[in-house]
């Protein structure tokens, strides 16, 4: 009786084991394929068949209760947020991928309709802003630190400077001629505005924009 007790301990020690050793390798696949994700999402790999199968595990419902989606979701979140959210808004746009990423090694603007968009703050100045019929032009100076730390006449991303190799210009088709003419008389007085836009190159182009310090699209 003595014997079987203590092989059935062995048995069941040994089966704890090889349960951790089984959980250990899967926490580290589903750290190789977050990192994977990762690097495919922020643009540093070009998306394999491989990648595009973890991509569209994570596009699953939570609702469905895939342990391993719920896990590749939790781990990517971990090792790279800011890159998962820009593909996520870069997805709501039908191009999920970094510009250049799928056919060549160095990142291009797009210039298509479905060009990524992203929030640009401007702190207004006299004579920042002028207007072409019913388009509001802005000539900014660059901002070299993110929207909060704005000086007049400074554009800014939200979380960083504007780049060297990027336009000092927006472009912002209003309603009406009056409209125009009455938001660029607001920003020559100091006013504090954020749009949403695209980069053609040679400027951006805003797709919606509002006065003040909003985070989300009107």
């Amino acid at each position: 009786m003595g014997n079987l007790r203590r092989r059935l301990l062995l048995a069941l020690l040994s089966l704890i084991v090889l349960a951790s050793m089984c959980i250990a390798q899967t926490q580290s696949n589903i750290q190789k394929s977050a990192a994977t994700a990762c690097a495919v999402m922020s643009g540093q790999q070009k998306p394999d068949g491989h990648a595009l199968q973890l991509l569209l595990l994570m596009d699953e419902d939570v609702s469905d209760a895939n342990p391993v989606a719920i896990a590749l979701h939790r781990e990517v979140l971990k090792q790279c947020p800011k890159g998962y959210q820009g593909y996520e808004q870069r997805k709501r746009v039908n191009n999920p991928f970094p510009a250049g990423s799928l056919v060549k090694d160095t990142p291009t603007q797009l210039v298509n309709n479905s060009a990524p968009e992203y929030p640009i703050r401007c702190r207004g100045a006299q004579g920042m802003a002028s207007t072409d019929g019913k388009n509001l032009i802005l000539d900014f100076k660059k901002g070299d630190r993110p929207a909060a730390q704005l000086l007049p006449g400074q554009c800014s991303w939200l979380d960083r400077g504007v780049r060297a190799n990027e336009p000092t210009r927006i472009t912002d088709g209003r309603s009406t001629v009056a409209d125009a003419r009455i938001t660029a008389e607001k920003i020559n007085a100091g006013d504090t505005w954020t749009f949403w836009v695209t980069n053609d190159g040679n400027s951006f182009k805003a797709t919606a924009s509002a006065k003040g310090t909003p985070t989300q699209k009107p």
